[in-house]
């Protein structure tokens, strides 16, 4: 380790690694670029927005069986957002990074360079790349600024540092091919982890995030909408991008303040089974709703509803209403496998491929963890298997999974609390014709009140009218648990 005193402020700054390039003072911001024994200042660095992220300088934790600590950060931010890469020290002195991008984590390893990698602007989501043994799809395309950063760092960083990389995956496997340096790009590889697997120590705890954000403990805080002045809530370093619930005006909360981004007015009033706000217990854990979407298929009059929810450990969380009811949706950390043309395979289920389309964003309203613009178009494929459907999603920039279980809705007018309120307008709407496939959980607390409504009304009856009105009786109830227990609907 070497220390020395800051030459700005005097405070003592130390270079745990050998390789580390500069360091930033954590007293005055000054960048001290290290030159052999010696460190010049090279001005301020510009301080970190604290966000939700629970890692921080000092965190530590094991790695493919090393123990390492977190001693440096950058914040890059692209047109959409912007996201974290920690640079952390191995006791063994070798260094590596940890990614960190809205709740998904990353470890990488410098590989040294990829003299067999296409040219940057050659790269495609979905296109391949083969290195050691195996193939790897590009996931993400960024071109991103430096725009902070803290604690020491293997090169010299600062506002206007400009990164261009490319995200690959093959399974859990992650690769990042960065062409910051020139054309001829430095490999990174490693895997994507969860923090669980990675044993850390000394995290944020949620008090600490919502502390360093500005607020108070479960409170989200209120913006006036630049454009109408109405209130748009949401949670500071968590969800900085803004959509209006009242004129659909679109800002930028990132610096504290709603910065206009969008000056169009549109109508933003969406009539959704659930409001902004809303608050949700799914599997033991409490949630907010904070962001809503409208979105329809391309060409098509088919819309539904994507609801993002966030808890403060465990970060964001999708649910999606449509016609054919509600699904719990996880982005995956870990990528299928191409089996065929139709089919992949993931954790060991197979999903075979069902359908290919395109969505568009009609509406949005909250708050969102990346910049949402109303007329965005992603395409969708969709692969159904036993344990839900599998949804590749690609843009011009990124391609993403996610799974998709159905859950009824019962079961999320439970999470809610919303006493039958989202369960009877989907029973009625299914009597009332609807072709799409509903659960039976859904049907069966409708068909049991209306089996007490016809008992009520025709058991005097048939007492008076013998054993013709009884079968009668029988077969009205019949008629209405029939749905119930018919092979029409889904499991």
């Amino acid at each position: 380790m070497f220390k020395l005193a800051c030459p700005s402020c005097g405070a003592e700054v130390a270079f745990r690694s050998a390789t580390s390039a500069m360091a930033v003072c954590e007293y005055c911001r000054s960048t001290l670029l290290r030159e052999g024994e010696a460190v010049r200042d090279a001005g301020k660095m510009a301080v970190v927005l604290e966000d939700y992220s629970p890692i921080r300088i000092t965190t530590s934790g094991m790695y493919a069986g090393q123990a390492f600590g977190v001693v440096g950060r950058i914040q890059l931010r692209y047109e959409d957002g912007f996201w974290n890469e920690w640079y952390i020290l191995f006791d063994d002195g070798s260094a590596g990074w940890l990614s960190d991008a809205s709740g998904q984590y990353a470890v990488t390893l410098d590989t040294g360079l990829a003299d067999d990698a296409p040219p940057f602007g050659q790269i495609v989501p979905g296109g391949q790349y083969a290195w050691d043994g195996a193939t790897f799809t590009a996931s993400d395309l960024r071109t991103a600024r430096c725009t902070a950063g803290e604690g020491e760092l293997p090169f010299q960083v600062g506002p206007g540092w400009q990164a261009k990389v490319a995200d690959y995956r093959q399974g859990v496997r992650f690769l990042t091919l960065d062409y910051s340096e020139g054309p001829k790009p430095r490999r990174y590889a490693g895997k994507a982890v969860q923090l669980e697997d990675l044993r850390c120590q000394l995290l944020r705890s949620p008090d600490e995030i919502t502390g360093s954000a500005g607020r108070l403990k479960g409170k989200a805080a209120t913006l006036a909408c630049p454009a109408c002045g109405a209130s748009i809530a949401w949670r500071p370093a968590v969800a900085a991008h803004l959509h209006c619930p009242a004129c659909g005006t679109e800002s930028d909360a990132t610096t504290g303040t709603a910065e206009l981004m969008d000056a169009s007015r549109r109508e933003a009033m969406l009539a959704t089974t659930l409001s902004l706000g809303d608050e949700a217990r799914i599997d033991g854990k409490p949630w907010t709703l904070i962001g809503l979407m409208k979105c329809r298929e391309t060409g098509a009059a088919e819309e539904w509803t994507e609801y993002l929810l966030f808890n403060e450990s465990a970060g964001f969380l999708w649910l999606v209403e449509s016609t054919a009811g509600w699904d719990k949706v996880r982005v995956l950390d870990t990528w299928p496998e191409s089996v065929s043309s139709s089919a992949v395979r993931h954790e060991g289920a197979a999903y075979t491929r069902m359908q290919a389309y395109g969505a568009e964003v009609v509406r949005a309203a909250g708050a969102f963890n990346w910049r949402v613009k109303v007329g965005d178009r992603v395409s969708i494929t969709d692969y159904r298997g036993s344990r839900g459907t599998l949804t590749s999603e690609r843009s011009p920039s990124e391609l993403g999974w996610s799974l998709a279980q159905r859950v009824p809705a019962a079961t999320v007018d439970g999470w809610f609390g919303k006493k039958g309120r989202i369960t009877a307008p989907a029973a009625l709407s299914a009597l009332a014709g609807n072709s799409t496939r509903i659960d039976r959980d859904t049907l069966r607390p409708l068909a049991w009140v209306f089996t007490v409504l016809v008992l009520l009304v025709n058991v005097p009856i048939a007492f008076m009218g013998g054993l013709y009105s009884w079968m009668l009786i029988f077969i009205a109830v019949g008629i209405l648990w029939l749905p119930v227990y018919t092979d029409l609907l889904d499991d």
